[in-house]
């Protein structure tokens, strides 16, 4: 058995969340990363803020690192623009969990 500690990898690790983000979307998560951390210093609540910025970003990375994102994303934005439902799913088949209407 090793003496060496084992480290878990973190999901919201920001440097992993900087690693999987495209390029045009480095500068914004630098800011907001930079942004709520200084406000994590300033207060002891402000650590919660932190973790749900490092979350989103952890979000917005695995979804623009998805090859069919972007075509997806037009798709939604033409559906909501022209007040169309083709392609939707009701929301019980989409998240796990969600309750079903009575």
């Amino acid at each position: 058995m090793s003496a060496l500690p084992v480290h878990e990898l973190d999901p919201d690790d920001p440097v992993q969340i900087l690693r999987d983000l495209p390029a045009r979307l480095h500068e914004q998560f630098l800011r907001e990363y930079f942004g709520a951390a200084a406000a994590a210093a300033r207060q002891v609540g402000g650590y919660r803020q932190l973790r749900e910025t490092l979350r989103l970003w952890r979000l917005t990375a695995a979804a623009q690192s998805d090859p069919g994102y972007a075509d997806r994303l037009r798709a939604v934005q033409e559906a909501v623009r022209t007040g169309s439902l083709d392609g939707s799913v009701p929301i019980q088949d989409a998240v796990p969990g969600w309750p079903r209407p009575r």
